[in-house]
């Protein structure tokens, strides 16, 4: 079965976004016999109870708004932004390599920056507070203790967001508004 969906909800239509995912993966996928495991930093995974069915990676993310579900056949990580949200971004500039500085002109270049690193950091399985200081994204490459990572990142804006998901081999994405 190739997963590359990417299922997005209006916050209001779910309680939580295990809510969504457990709607989507009944609903949406079919998929019924299922356990939801999280590593130690909280990324979830699904674990199938009939084994013949091929491993699916999810990512999840969230904002104010709406929920973002990300499910593929390889490991995928997944975050989001208002496009329209002004945050101070200064200060976390410091945690940035000189390089990403350069490139950060204004808060729509630091959103797309942030949605790939933080993208990247869920594809990693790692947590924002250990791995942004050893993540770089500069000239459309990814590296992670100077060791560039074997990734495609995807940049989407969707309902007034910026969506970014990070994979290893999957450029084409299906947008599923539910």
């Amino acid at each position: 079965m190739d997963m590359n969906k990417i299922f997005c909800a209006p916050k209001r239509a779910f309680a939580s976004s295990l809510e969504m995912l457990n709607a989507v993966l009944r609903s949406q996928l079919n998929i019924s016999d299922y356990t939801i495991v999280k590593n130690e930093n909280g990324k979830p995974f699904l674990s199938f109870f009939d084994s013949s069915l091929p491993q699916i990676f999810i990512s999840i993310t969230h904002t104010t708004e709406y929920y973002f579900i990300a499910f593929c056949n390889e490991n995928v990580g997944i975050d989001a932004e208002p496009s329209d949200r002004k945050p101070n971004y200064l200060p976390v500039l410091s945690k940035f390599y000189v390089e990403e500085r350069e490139e950060i002109k204004n808060t729509d270049d630091f959103l797309k920056h942030w949605t790939i690193k933080e993208s990247a950091i869920k594809w990693l399985g790692g947590s924002i507070a250990v791995d942004l200081k050893k993540l770089v994204f500069t000239k459309g490459k990814l590296l992670y203790k100077n060791i560039e990572l074997p990734v495609k990142i995807v940049q989407k804006e969707i309902f007034s967001h910026i969506v970014s998901v990070c994979a290893e081999n999957t450029n084409d994405w299906e947008f599923i508004s539910i």
